[in-house]
């Protein structure tokens, strides 16, 4: 009798040890996970800082908005080298031109060229032109400036904040901020052609360009 009781005694050892090896294991694999998966995102987030454009340095607000609505208020990092914030919702002074884009929106390509030659071809203290990359990362965003030859300084709304503190639906979005940062259009729709662009910030904010 007693020789089985000691044989069932050495099958239970025998099994505790086991489902604790089991357990061991399972927590080094889990651990080894944690740590590749935090690796991996320093990676990316120091690939993409090393990849960011030399921009215009975004621009700076001059003081608390008048009345009428305004951007939800953000401050959002600057997609430059150079570091720096794109501030919305406060005054910028001199009217300006705020256009949400990604890189997932087919649209955006087209538009972008436009907004970029808006940006050279008209003086900062008449009109200020600046992007806000939305839901997208700084990687992504760097080289498809890159591509596009895009001059003008963006923020990086990586979260889509404004985009769903405007309430919008899709992209692209354009803003026509007056000096005082209340909106005077927003242009929910793509914009085909710079004559086009040019006549919305004739009609909205009063600059000829």
């Amino acid at each position: 009798m007693k020789a089985p009781r000691l044989l069932r005694s050495r099958r239970g050892v025998r099994r505790v040890r086991g489902g604790l090896l089991i357990l061991l294991l399972a927590v080094l694999v889990l651990s080894g996970c944690a740590a590749e998966d935090a690796g991996a995102d320093d990676r990316g987030s120091t690939a993409a800082a090393e990849k960011l454009p030399d921009l215009t340095d975004c621009p700076a607000p001059t003081g608390q908005p008048g009345g009428g609505e305004t951007l939800t208020e953000l401050s959002l990092p600057c997609l430059d080298e150079g570091g720096g914030q794109l501030h919305l919702g406060e005054a910028p002074g001199v009217p300006m031109v705020v256009n949400l884009w990604a890189t997932w929106c087919t649209s955006c390509r087209d538009e972008l060229p436009l907004f970029s030659e808006l940006y050279t071809t008209t003086d900062r203290d008449q009109l200020l032109v600046a992007g806000v990359v939305t839901r997208d990362g700084a990687g992504l965003a760097a080289e498809f400036v890159a591509d596009l030859n895009v001059e003008f300084p963006s923020g990086l709304d990586e979260d889509g904040d404004l985009y769903a503190g405007m309430g919008l639906r899709g992209l692209p979005g354009t803003f026509f901020v007056n000096a005082d940062g209340s909106i005077a259009h927003a242009e929910l729709a793509p914009i085909f052609s710079y004559d086009a662009l040019a006549d919305l910030v004739q009609q909205h904010l009063g600059v000829t360009v």
